[in-house]
């Protein structure tokens, strides 16, 4: 059987430039006759008998063919072969494509949508590359792989200006994120309330943080407070408290922690107005001198691989899920998907776009907090893909017309100038208006791009006039959450011809949140603009709408003290107008049986009497207790008690208003524990103890389970048989002076339960109502472990 070899040396010689694509031969043996008879085999190898070498080159655009010895039939089907060949081989297909890696800086998830979609829809393959993404591991820096050579392009932060100052040969060609997600988090349960408190804290930071340690540093925190660690690349060193704090980036590590159930608190840079851009594509000096076209080809492709994976992300997840190995699940990377729209906003800014000013704005804050001297320049750092061309034929072109029209209309010059002049004179009166006035004017296009800035709007927004023209206004004062709500008010205000007015959060330049009026119009720009021009004009009512809040809540405040009042008169009335009558007409009967010597019911009347006092006292108890929890800060603080103790106390309290009543008692648990303000626990006892009797058939027994723990927990429930509380009232019984519709009858201030709660909450406890008309109703209270430091 004939053997059938396919030589990989190209058979075409000459030069080659390194932009060339290398030419690729293609060898066929007539004499093969299954897949099995082809073997591959070097260029130095001899062929054997009776073969046909083709050979396409999309340098050299030419064939060659080769007969050996061999049958005349042999040729003859060799010749159409290789006419068949060259018409169903184009040399763009055949041609070698140039590999070039990408470093990344973490896992495969979202985060790089867009290379993953070049790679998939062939954007790279069309640009005649073949692109390799390389992962991050921990203590690896996409920066320095780059500029060792180990990788041609990069994944970088805003560390790219630092390393440029430096000498570094960088450069930034596109941005991800116009704003950064980079952040800081920790969690709620540990000793880190502020920043402040990182002091001899581990705080775990990947490579590239450079914009948290500004962060820290314009919050005054200086790097040897903290002890900075390796990052693992996962969230297991913060959740099992290995370090108190860690980077994150907000789009992707908030959902594990969210699933998980724990609580956390993240620190963004732009809370204190560092707002950087994200995740830079970028590659070295060397690299885009020797490689211009390259560079540009796999720029190109990768923004268009941007654009498609951010209007089709579920077919992306989809590609990363099948084809690179991803430690996210398809509800984290949709998750981060939907954050990242937040910060690209590809329906408004085009992928990748960023501005001079803005990394200007960047080194100048790094160059506040000594980071980086200041005003460094620039030049060599970003990357122009289209630089601009100045078209002297138009400028010789508008010359030569200029001067033909200058002497056709000379004698028209002296009323020109007049006029101009008059135009000038009321340009300047309406540019005095429109500077000075206390208002901010701002031009946008159909775009959302600043084209004026009067000085009320520097004023007010922080950015000087040279600064914010050119600017996007999303980039510049509108807050994430509200690009949807700018995106309908520029549409509805361009469709409809007509004024759009509206009240909304903006931000200033260091990052303050201030409230805005707006007025937007269309407006009749200088210059025609096909997608029209809008002028919104803003005022400041920050302090306005503070000081209608204030009001709005000093007059809710005012009728719910006026309800409050009218509530406790009522209740006043009758709290001490039932106690009063009993004492009087217990009175009336042992002044009689003085008088009439017989003394049979006297007993009866004396406890009638120390019933109503110790029901007035009671009353008295619980106002006083309410007015010294409203002037007093109630703090989380714990003393040794002897809970048994307690519990008797109050018992022995509340069976003076209900000495036929029995209280079951069920105690568990250690004796002495760690409890809130033993009178505090007396109050909260007192009152649970007193609604059940209060509440419930007289024939029947109330009962007390307390149960506490080594840890210092403390359980307390009380049960009664009386009827059960509804759903849509058992909120209601913890306002203060409620009363149900049921207990007309009853007396009651209405303030029990309300200190209770009062007391449960500042204590960080629980309280929970278990009722139903069949078994009764049970408030159980629980106050959590607490350990003595």
């Amino acid at each position: 059987m004939s053997s059938l070899n396919l030589i990989n040396a190209p058979a075409v010689s000459g030069n080659f430039s390194p932009g060339d694509r290398a030419p690729t031969a293609i060898c066929f043996f007539v004499g093969a006759r299954s897949p099995s008879d082809v073997v591959y085999s070097s260029p130095a190898e001899r062929a054997p008998t009776g073969y046909v070498l083709l050979c396409w080159s999309s340098v050299s655009e030419r064939c060659c063919s080769f007969f050996a010895r061999g049958a005349g039939s042999y040729r003859r089907a060799t010749r159409a072969l290789i006419l068949l060949l060259i018409l169903i081989c184009p040399a763009s297909v055949l041609a070698a494509q140039d590999t070039v890696r990408l470093q990344l800086k973490w896992n495969h998830q979202f985060q790089f949508a867009g290379y993953y979609a070049a790679i998939a829809k062939g954007y790279y393959e069309e640009e005649g590359l073949s692109v390799e993404l390389l992962l991050a591991r921990p203590g690896l820096d996409p920066i320095s792989e780059v500029i060792q050579g180990r990788a041609e392009f990069g994944i970088g932060t805003s560390d790219l200006l630092l390393h440029f100052h430096q000498g570094d040969p960088v450069v930034a060609l596109a941005v991800t994120f116009q704003h950064s997600p980079l952040a800081l988090i920790s969690r709620t349960n540990n000793q880190l309330q502020t920043l402040r408190d990182l002091d001899g804290q581990a705080v775990a930071l990947e490579p590239g943080s450079a914009e948290l340690f500004a962060y820290l540093k314009r919050e005054g925190i200086r790097t040897e407070q903290f002890d900075a660690v390796l990052h693992e690349y996962n969230l297991m060193p913060l959740i099992v408290g290995k370090v108190a704090a860690q980077s994150v980036y907000s789009t992707t590590e908030t959902l594990e922690l969210d699933k998980l159930g724990i609580d956390y608190q993240i620190y963004s840079p732009r809370s204190v107005g560092i707002d950087f851009y994200g995740d830079a594509l970028f590659t070295t000096q060397a690299f885009l001198a020797d490689n211009t076209e390259k560079v540009e080809a796999f720029r190109r492709a990768s923004l268009r691989g941007w654009l498609y994976a951010m209007n089709h992300s579920e077919e992306i997840i989809d590609v990363i899920l099948e084809q690179y190995p991803t430690p996210r699940s398809r509800e984290a990377l949709q998750h981060e998907a939907e954050k990242m729209h937040s910060l690209m906003r590809t329906d408004l800014i085009e992928p990748g776009h960023m501005i001079t000013g803005r990394w200007q704005h960047m080194a100048d804050v790094y160059a506040e907090i000594g980071m980086l001297p200041e005003k460094i320049s620039l030049e060599g750092f970003l990357y122009n893909p289209k630089p601009e061309t100045i078209d002297l034929t138009r400028i010789y072109y508008g010359l030569v017309v200029a001067c033909v029209l200058a002497a056709i209309f000379a004698s028209l010059t002296s009323i020109m100038m007049y006029y101009n002049k008059q135009i000038r004179k009321s340009e300047q009166k309406f540019r005095t208006l429109y500077d000075d006035a206390p208002l901010a004017f701002i031009v946008l296009d159909h775009q959302g791009n600043i084209k004026d800035w009067n000085s009320a709007a520097s004023r007010i927004f922080g950015w000087p006039h040279q600064d914010a023209i050119g600017r996007n206004i999303v980039d510049t004062i509108i807050r994430p959450d509200d690009y949807d709500m700018f995106e309908s008010i520029i549409s509805t205000t361009l469709k409809e011809k007509d004024s759009v007015s509206c009240i909304n959060k903006n931000i200033t330049r260091d990052g303050k949140e201030i409230t805005c009026e707006w007025v937007n119009s269309p407006y009749p720009y200088t210059h025609k603009d096909e997608g029209g021009m809008i002028l919104s004009i803003g005022m400041d009512v920050t302090e306005r709408v503070a000081m209608d809040k204030a009001l709005r809540k000093a007059r809710d405040d005012a009728k719910d003290a006026l309800h409050e009042h009218k509530q406790l008169i009522t209740m006043l009335s009758h709290e001490i107008r039932s106690p009063l009558a009993t004492i009087a007409t217990a009175n009336a009967v042992l002044k009689a049986a003085l008088t009439q010597g017989t003394f049979s019911d006297t007993s009866m009347m004396i406890n009638r009497i120390n019933s109503a006092i110790h029901r007035l006292r009671g009353f008295l108890d619980n106002l006083t207790s309410d007015d010294r929890l409203s002037t007093t800060n109630i703090t989380n603080q714990r003393a040794m008690v002897d809970l048994p103790a307690i519990v008797q106390q109050s018992i022995n309290a509340i069976q003076n208003n209900y000495p036929l009543r029995n209280i079951n008692v069920t105690l568990s648990g250690p004796n002495q524990v760690l409890s809130p303000d033993p009178v505090l626990l007396d109050i909260v006892m007192t009152n649970l103890l007193d609604n059940a009797l209060k509440y419930s058939p007289k024939d029947t027994n109330v009962s007390l389970e307390a149960i506490t723990q080594d840890d210092n927990a403390i359980s307390l429930k009380v049960h009664n048989l009386g009827h059960g509380i509804g759903d849509s009232l058992r909120a209601k019984v913890f306002r203060k002076y409620f009363r149900g519709e049921q207990v007309e009858n009853t007396s009651g201030t209405g303030i029990g339960l309300y200190l209770v709660k009062r007391i449960v909450d500042s204590n960080n406890g629980t309280i929970d109502i278990i009722s139903s008309d069949h078994h009764g109703t049970t408030f159980h209270v629980t106050f959590p472990p607490y350990k003595q430091d």
